[in-house]
């Protein structure tokens, strides 16, 4: 997509294929959940997470690399994309192959690993191709949007991937399909997309395989910025899946399922903080490569309040509706309905911080960011394993909230004393202070024992209500277009 077009069409089209990837996401999982209970779930989520993480290894955190460079390579030469295109693909698939390798060599290991058992080998054979295809097609995707290019091969993630899940799964009802065969006809369809991706791209941007690099920029400060992206790649993403891996190596394959389908219906609240930052984080690097720190606050204001207005609705929505939400995956799930609670705060308290980790990274900051993660998700490791042992899933939910708010708030202390972000602003104000008073409301009709379905009706329209001029004024600064 071309990069002169407005903020607002961009996020529109980003949070369409976003909410296609979470409604897909979602879905599956409740197939799945129909089809084969919490185990069989459970025998799928735990092999296909194991390859996922490792995949997002495996990008050595090259992605994120080509959000902070790429704009500033094609300034200086277009030809030089070429050079990041080959660097790039060529050092994830060296490394994704090498740890394929692996893990065809040593699958017992493996399977001991996430499944307490060496006899599941197959299931972690049918899935670990995945780290190679995913690995590459993942890079290719923020290759891409480095470019301010949101539409095209971001479709692959956001919509193909997950909605072609969805009808395998939906397959199975018509077709006798066991787990094992679903996991590769998965694996067969992240291949078909990565060859996709590789081509378009390639075709899209005239690309080629090129050492020359034509730039002020030396490899040696790409790889200075990298090497602590390899622990933030892990650990990001871990911090949101590895308790599905936790559970199946320390409790049981239905509880690793139960904590998959709160994380599928908790990040739906995500999908606006995901849409933001495909949008906002390229001017924001641009932003902070001319040194306009003002600009940068500006848009962090931005987001942080469009975040926290519109997240605001999700989660009021889901928590009025959390058991039958749960209930309707089947009655395998109905102990996780407070897992699903845990989960949501934690992605809200994300939303309505913003997008401060990805500022951190803009910013040159990667050795921080690199020790927040790997405090995060060491303190949600440790917490899992103690409170599951106490509350059982929901003590996985609970581990993940804690360290969610623990990682954002380092974020965003980082942001305020390095580039002197300020959370509250007057328009944040009256957003909190709308919802205070919407949540004080709520609690005091749930005393009464007012009908839920009449609360919800009247909170949309109330809250719409109130907000209009909040909405308007935030659309209106979204109408504009920034040069990448």
């Amino acid at each position: 997509m071309s990069s002169n077009l407005s903020t607002l069409y961009k996020i529109i089209l980003v949070f369409s294929a976003k909410v296609g990837k979470g409604v897909g996401g979602l879905f599956l999982t409740w197939a799945l959940a129909r089809k084969y209970g919490a185990y069989g779930s459970g025998l799928f989520f735990i092999p296909y997470t194991f390859a996922f993480l490792s995949a997002l290894i495996s990008q050595l955190g090259l992605g994120n690399a080509c959000m902070k460079f790429a704009p500033v390579l094609k300034k200086e030469a277009p030809a030089n994309l070429s050079f990041l295109w080959t660097v790039t693909l060529s050092a994830v698939g060296l490394f994704a192959g090498s740890l394929l390798l692996s893990v065809v060599a040593f699958p017992e290991f493996f399977s001991q690993l996430v499944f307490k058992s060496p006899d599941k080998t197959d299931y972690i054979l049918y899935a670990a191709p995945i780290i190679l295809f995913w690995g590459l097609t993942y890079l290719i995707i923020f290759f891409r949007q480095s470019l301010g290019d949101v539409s095209g091969i971001a479709v692959i993630e956001n919509t193909v991937i997950p909605w072609g899940m969805l009808l395998i799964a939906l397959s199975t009802f018509v077709v006798d399909m066991s787990v094992l065969n679903y996991v590769l006809c998965i694996t067969i369809l992240f291949a078909v997309c990565f060859l996709y991706a590789f081509v378009s791209t390639r075709n899209r941007y005239g690309l080629c395989f090129s050492l020359k690099l034509n730039s002020s920029l030396a490899i040696r400060d790409i790889a200075v910025y990298c090497l602590p992206l390899l622990l933030i790649a892990f650990a990001q993403n871990s911090l949101v899946w590895i308790n599905t891996l936790i559970l199946g190596g320390i409790g049981s394959v239905a509880d690793s399922a139960i904590f998959v389908s709160g994380m599928r219906v908790a990040m739906s609240i995500s999908i606006l903080l995901y849409t933001f930052n495909s949008v906002y984080v390229p001017h924001i690097s641009a932003a902070y490569a001319r040194n306009d720190c003002r600009v940068i606050g500006e848009l962090y204001d931005d987001i942080t309040c469009s975040l926290s207005l519109f997240s605001f609705v999700i989660l009021a929505l889901s928590i009025m509706y959390s058991d039958l939400i749960m209930a309707s995956f089947g009655s395998d799930y109905d102990g996780g309905s407070g897992c699903l609670m845990y989960l949501i705060l934690g992605n809200v308290f994300s939303c309505y911080i913003g997008p401060v980790g990805y500022i951190l990274l803009m910013a040159g900051r990667s050795k921080l960011e690199a020790f927040n993660t790997v405090v995060a998700l060491t303190v949600n490791g440790v917490l899992c394993l103690v409170l599951y042992n106490r509350m059982g899933v929901t003590g996985a939910g609970a581990a993940f909230f804690w360290a969610f708010v623990l990682v954002n708030m380092l974020r965003y202390v980082q942001c305020r004393r390095i580039l002197g972000l300020r959370w509250m602003n007057p328009v944040q104000t009256r957003i909190m202070g709308i919802q205070l008073v919407f949540c004080a409301a709520y609690f005091l009709l749930c005393r009464l024992e007012v009908n839920r379905e009449l609360m919800a009706a009247g909170f949309i329209g109330l809250y719409g209500g109130v907000n209009i001029g909040t909405i308007r004024m935030l659309v209106g600064k979204m109408k504009v277009s920034h040069e990448i």
